[in-house]
């Protein structure tokens, strides 16, 4: 599934690497990603959050990108690359723990470019 790439504005980013996270006391979902733009040379990181507390119907959603440098990307693949199961939210890794205990609201990551966020635009 293609996104928008906010640098060279082509159809063509992808998700290359995708880590379920347990809940935290926000969100119910989350998912750290790696992206890369055949089109051009960004690469980055996004995180999307989901969450269904509140009233009936009152799902939420945020789905944001983050461009990284290439050496924040080599040490963030290096460390996902260490969890035996990336789609499991449940795996007690070196990794699901690490990253569990990080804000996603306003993520710190070695290289990320927070200044820089954009939302995840999905190509259709």
């Amino acid at each position: 599934m293609p996104f928008a790439c906010p640098s060279c504005g082509g159809n063509a980013m992808e998700i290359t690497f995708s880590l379920e996270l347990p809940p935290d006391d926000s969100d119910d979902e989350i998912t750290l990603q790696t992206l890369k733009c055949p089109g051009c040379v960004f690469q980055g990181a996004a995180v999307y959050r989901e969450s269904r507390r509140g009233s009936f119907h009152s799902e939420s959603w945020h789905h944001e990108g983050y461009p990284i440098s290439d050496d924040g990307l080599e040490q963030l693949h290096t460390a996902l690359m260490l969890c035996p199961a990336p789609a499991d939210r449940q795996c007690r890794c070196g990794t699901h723990t690490q990253f569990s205990q990080r804000n996603w609201v306003n993520p710190q990551l070695p290289g990320l470019d927070g200044e820089r966020r954009f939302n995840m635009q999905l190509v259709r």
